[in-house]
């Protein structure tokens, strides 16, 4: 019975809706499994280490997601036009799209190998991360080898882009999942089969998702060869298009990602000490489900936003997009039944080895709550293009959160003032974005609204 009306339901939908609906479904499977590694790795790589070197390595992964930025925008640019370009059916222009990306971005990669790890052995990286549990020279070594391998990464990773704009979403997860399940066997299999060490944790996190993106560029060439890169339909026109809009995505990306979203461990590592980055960062874990519960939602909708406008259905961009904020009030509910058990949570999970304060998971389910708003009004934006305004608000948003960060710092606030600023930030941007929306929907943005 229950599976019939499933069924019947299904059979309603139009054909763009239940692509997005299979790639939900099929997305919540894969995330499920990714957030079961990640909580299961907590426990076992805390033990392995230990407090100071775990908040080491999360201070170094704030640092790593800088590094996913310096793509300046190219993967989503990209992602964007060959949307468009398979949505008319045109794969020869996809096959342009993808060959520019791919070969500007090894580029960039390659430059910004060299700068950074002849940074790294000048830096002084004990100060930097507050910490003398692990001497210079090795903590270079670490950072050489994350350094390298999130390179190659942010390379591989448009592997999965392609199968985002093709609207195979749970593809691109699915490729994740692998890589999460198979770092989590090994980190395991390190724990038990070797004395503590940092860089056989990061070799084998950073390593293995690299591995996995390449494995997954077989299927894609046998199955759509018109896709393949080659140097030969390298476009400069195609490089410039890509790289201007890029831009505007780079720009975003280190505003409100990378200052705001990513400099949270550098900040907290610097002003509290490594210790309490392991408090921020295990009640962001619990609260974290959220922001993955609803980007399992979202996701599907970048792209198929995309089709829906190239086919000028208006109608169906309106209805979707009051779906999602509705699901987006569920969640913040969702959000509060969870603060009402994450201390129980807390003490199942990871014991009396780190204790987090309320008023921390409650800083951190805010902030939470309107990043998730923010991501719910600007997947409509990208996914039409229509970014200027997401560009300089996202700017704005910046330095409101730096000016908040400084004036919490010096009241000693620490986790509790990085998270109401963070909060305060993503709270302006998505009230500006919401306004956007509302015109972009309904097919009324003209000037500023429109570009």
């Amino acid at each position: 019975m229950i599976y019939n009306n499933i069924r019947k339901r299904l059979s309603a939908l139009d054909g763009r809706t239940l692509t997005v609906v299979k790639n939900s479904v099929a997305t919540a499977m894969m995330k499920a499994g990714i957030l079961a590694c990640s909580l299961i790795m907590v426990p076992i790589t805390l033990d392995y280490l230990d407090t100071e070197n775990y908040g080491i390595w999360m201070a170094m992964t704030s640092i790593l997601y800088w590094f996913a930025f310096f793509d300046i925008g190219l993967g989503n640019g990209m992602r964007n036009y060959l949307a468009e370009a398979i949505s008319r059916n045109d794969y020869r222009q996809a096959r342009a799209y993808f060959s520019t990306a791919m070969f500007l971005l090894s580029i960039i990669a390659v430059i910004i190998g060299v700068v950074s790890i002849f940074a790294i052995f000048r830096l002084d990286l004990n100060h930097i991360f507050n910490t003398h549990a692990v001497d210079g020279r090795s903590l270079a070594m670490v950072m050489t080898v994350a350094v390298t391998f999130s390179l190659m990464q942010f390379v591989v990773k448009n592997i999965g882009m392609v199968y985002i704009a093709m609207q195979r979403y749970a593809v691109n997860d699915f490729i994740t999942f692998v890589s999460h399940i198979l770092s989590a066997a090994v980190i395991y299999v390190i724990t038990k089969t070797t004395e503590p060490s940092l860089i056989y944790i990061v070799t084998a996190i950073t390593g293995i998702p690299v591995v996995i993106f390449l494995l997954a560029a077989i299927p894609l060439i046998r199955q759509h060869p018109e896709l393949s890169p080659d140097f030969r339909s390298v476009d400069t026109s195609i490089a410039k298009r890509i790289v201007g809009k890029g831009l505007g995505f780079f720009v975003i990306q280190i505003t409100s990602c990378l200052v705001i979203f990513g400099s949270a461990n550098i900040l907290i590592s610097h002003y509290c000490g490594p210790e309490q980055v392991t408090v921020y960062n295990i009640a962001y874990k619990i609260f974290n489900m959220l922001i993955i519960a609803y980007t399992i939602i979202l996701s599907p909708l970048w792209n198929a936003y995309t089709d829906a406008a190239v086919k000028g259905d208006y109608v169906w961009i309106r209805k979707i997009f009051r779906k999602s904020v509705l699901l987006w009030l569920a969640s913040v509910v969702l959000g509060l039944m969870i603060l009402s058990v994450s201390g129980f949570f807390f003490e199942k999970w990871i014991g009396d080895s780190v204790s987090v304060p309320i008023g921390v998971s409650v800083s951190v389910l805010a902030y939470v709550c309107m990043f998730n708003f923010n991501n719910c009004v600007t997947y409509l934006i990208n996914g039409l293009n229509k970014i200027r305004v997401q560009i300089i608000t996202s700017i704005a948003g910046t330095a409101l959160y730096l000016a908040a960060v400084c004036i919490f710092m010096k009241g000693e606030y620490g986790i509790y003032g990085i998270s109401v600023s963070m909060c305060a930030a993503y709270l302006l941007m998505s009230l500006v974005h919401l306004y956007q929306c509302r015109l972009l929907a309904n097919n009324k943005a003209h000037g500023i609204w429109n570009k």
